[in-house]
């Protein structure tokens, strides 16, 4: 499922619990969008970081020491 489609998801149920009480069903509808947001968001993000690659003039790539 895309970011997109449980996001709406997320939306509907939190525009739908303003205006009435959730059903039990619902509710656990609800937090299965939401965790299921968390986890694809936090794999972005840990796909994000793990592609950085820090970049210092004074280290060599190779070997990773200083350079003289």
């Amino acid at each position: 499922m895309e970011m997109k489609d449980i996001i709406a998801k997320v939306n509907y149920f939190t525009k739908l619990s303003k205006e009435r009480e959730l059903t039990e069903d619902e509710k656990l509808e609800r937090e299965k969008y939401r965790k299921l947001y968390l986890e694809k968001f936090r794999a972005q993000v840990r796909g994000h970081l793990d592609n950085i690659k820090i970049v210092d003039e004074n280290v060599d790539d190779n070997n990773n020491n200083k350079v003289n």
